[in-house]
């Protein structure tokens, strides 16, 4: 059984992958309270570290904190909160110890020499990085370039589509199933879309961001060598052309008001048969006191790639070049790969980075809206590989290619020329951000 998934960062689930960090749990502390590796010995002086990260103090003691000093009693860690701009605290040189944020941030704080090579540290610590699933690894490493390893990989998000029972059992429609594709998903909107009542029940919609930066089928934006966009071509066509056409099902139509706005239709309204996005646990709750009768299935796939989700983008762990404790902070992160770290991460509602299938199945037990719904659904997909390339212009060109999008769907204009002013967009943009 496979699976991971990107991404991002919604809801609980976000702050979740904002919350964990990784590592390897080979080192173990001998009698004199130094550390073993078999390779070289650890200062065990008492220490205190800092990490960046979006999290509760109480989310930050239960998952960073303590599996940290379980596991390193000399090391204490103290969260450094995300209102406190990355910025700010260069100015006033109070950059943290660590850094957490996704995968695909590792460029942006490259280019602020932030970002500290793990190579040397994992060598040194003989840490076992075949523990880590290979696809999570290589999308790290794409990040990073020139086969560095900017970070440390420790969890994260799945998307996958939620449905509402009741819609599907008004309409006498079968529900949703695990391994559906994008064109079975999409006449099953057909069937669900309609008024009744009165009211207008929509069949589809979905989060774009992950769709499109996270995309199944491994699309990149930016050439690395050339630093010139590749979005103007045919695969990007048919990814455009695919999520578009839901939104020409009589009665799916969204307008400048409502498009991106279906979060809320679905977990309040309840007038929305399907919805792709991120795990969302922290609003399910509240939605099913209200009456949301909801489960999820796989995010539907393409044809030429079948079993495969969004790409790898979830938490990742960045020593700071700017640390004074950088081998101790290197420690804090291997305490977040251990079996035990990991084990909590996936109870929690997060995807374990670990090649094991006894931690994924382990996955949202800790999750009380989970219980009794299609908890395995999370960890049944493969995720897509990396792009050809990660720049650090990939996040301005995404949010031009959701932009373009959007102005496909509302103006009904072809994905041809979408793309072709999408391409001098981002070129422009690009030409804008090297100055």
């Amino acid at each position: 059984m496979k699976h991971w998934r990107k991404i991002g960062i919604a809801a609980l689930g976000g702050a979740l992958t904002a919350a964990l960090a990784g590592g390897c749990s080979q080192e173990a502390a001998n009698s004199e309270g130094a550390t073993d590796t078999g390779v070289n010995r650890v200062d065990t002086t008492p220490v205190t570290l800092t990490m960046w990260a979006s999290m509760s103090e109480e989310l930050f003691q239960k998952l960073v904190a303590e599996p940290v000093k379980l596991k390193y009693p000399h090391i204490d860690m103290k969260l450094v909160t995300t209102d406190k701009k990355i910025p700010d605290l260069i100015a006033t040189d109070e950059v943290p110890d660590i850094i957490n944020d996704t995968i695909a941030s590792i460029p942006k704080y490259e280019d602020l020499n932030l970002t500290e090579d793990l190579t040397p540290y994992i060598k040194a610590h003989n840490m076992d990085l075949g523990r880590i699933r290979p696809v999570v690894l290589d999308t790290v490493r794409k990040a990073s370039g020139d086969d560095r390893l900017l970070g440390l990989p420790i969890s994260g998000n799945v998307v996958m589509l939620y449905y509402n029972k009741d819609i599907f059992d008004r309409f006498g429609v079968a529900y949703p199933k695990d391994g559906m594709t994008w064109d079975e998903v999409y006449e099953l909107a057909k069937q669900v879309t309609k008024m009744d009542g009165g009211v207008q029940y929509r069949g589809f919609d979905f989060q774009d961001s992950f769709q499109f930066a996270a995309n199944q089928l491994s699309l990149g934006v930016v050439d690395a060598g050339s630093n010139k966009a590749i979005v103007n071509n045919e695969p990007w066509k048919k990814l455009f052309e695919n999520y578009a056409r839901f939104y020409t099902i009589p009665g799916n139509e969204v307008s400048d008001k409502t498009y991106g706005k279906s979060l809320d239709v679905f977990l309040k309204d309840k007038t929305l048969a399907m919805y792709v996005t991120s795990s969302i646990f922290s609003r399910l709750p509240d939605a099913v006191k209200d009456g949301l009768n909801f489960d999820m299935v796989t995010l539907p796939a393409f044809p030429e790639a079948p079993g495969i989700t969004t790409q790898v983008d979830g938490g990742i762990r960045i020593l700071t070049t700017t640390s004074k404790h950088k081998e101790q902070a290197f420690l804090a992160l291997s305490a977040m790969l251990s079996d035990e770290a990991q084990t909590l991460i996936s109870k929690n509602g997060n995807t374990t980075v670990l090649d094991s299938k006894q931690i994924m199945e382990q996955f949202g037990t800790n999750v009380e809206v989970l219980k009794d719904r299609n908890r395995l659904g999370f960890i049944k997909n493969e995720p897509a590989s990396p792009p050809p390339s990660i720049t650090k212009y990939d996040a301005s060109a995404y949010s031009i290619l959701r932009s373009q999008f959007k102005k496909m769907v509302l103006n009904r204009t072809d994905a041809n020329t979408i793309l072709r002013e999408a391409d001098d967009l981002i070129n422009k943009k690009i030409a804008e951000e090297s100055k």
